[in-house]
């Protein structure tokens, strides 16, 4: 396994994050999942995976007492501006009108509550050109699996966060020690691998020093639509 550099150019740069962690670790092992055991993304979806699974991911993996995690930064770029938009989830009564078939009897359809209910969510989108990671690992096996990726962030079915291109080579600046790692002085509290969102992987950490190069770690300001 080497030092490299992943970099991932974007299509319009719109990526809806809320914390611009973005990492790239969890981008391999669903992309593992997806081309090898897809039927466990499944289970994720229904929540009714029984253990979680960490797949053979193609990066080293770093391991200090009973604590492990992958050798790879977190996403590193340049916002070029950054807002607050919105989606929305509406009952569309006009469909409901053509395909409904309540048997004769009359029906009312809830929208305010319930499956129908409608929604008028907020989302924050920033406009990022090209996000680039440092890891160690295997190139060959990273840029086959980075070919099932497609897009990144939420939303991606309404064309958020969709990539135009990867690239993956060697470097000689190894930066895969720009994250969060357990420290019991440490000032925040986050998921030290993926799965991101599994609350068993939260550990008191601590931020190196330079990690202010993170686009997790800037500060930025966001603009109403």
């Amino acid at each position: 396994m080497k030092a490299l550099r992943v970099d991932a150019w974007m299509v319009d740069g719109r990526v809806a994050t809320s914390d611009l962690y973005l990492p790239l670790d969890s981008l391999l092992a669903w992309s593992w999942i997806f081309e090898h055991e897809p039927e466990r993304l499944a289970m994720t979806t229904s929540g009714i995976a029984e253990e979680i699974y960490h797949p053979p991911v193609p990066l080293k993996r770093v391991e200090i007492g009973d604590d492990w995690w992958y050798a790879c930064s977190f996403a590193i770029g340049e916002t070029a501006g950054e807002r607050t938009t919105f989606w929305h989830k509406r009952f569309d009564a006009q469909i409901a009108e053509d395909y409904a078939d309540f048997g004769g009897r009359r029906a009312k359809v809830n929208s305010k509550s319930g499956p129908y209910k409608g929604y008028r969510m907020p989302i924050t989108i920033f406009l990022i050109p090209r996000l680039t990671w440092y890891c160690v690992g295997d190139a060959t096996e990273i840029r086959e699996l980075l070919e099932n990726v497609t897009h990144i962030g939420k939303k991606r079915s309404q064309g958020y966060g969709r990539i135009r291109r990867w690239a993956v080579g060697e470097t000689s600046e190894d930066l895969s020690w720009m994250r969060p790692t357990p420290d019991e002085n440490g000032d925040e509290v986050t998921s030290i691998r993926p799965p991101y969102w599994e609350s068993s992987n939260l550990r008191v950490c601590k931020w190196p020093p330079g990690s202010e190069r993170l686009l997790c770690r800037r500060e930025v300001t966001i603009s109403g639509n």
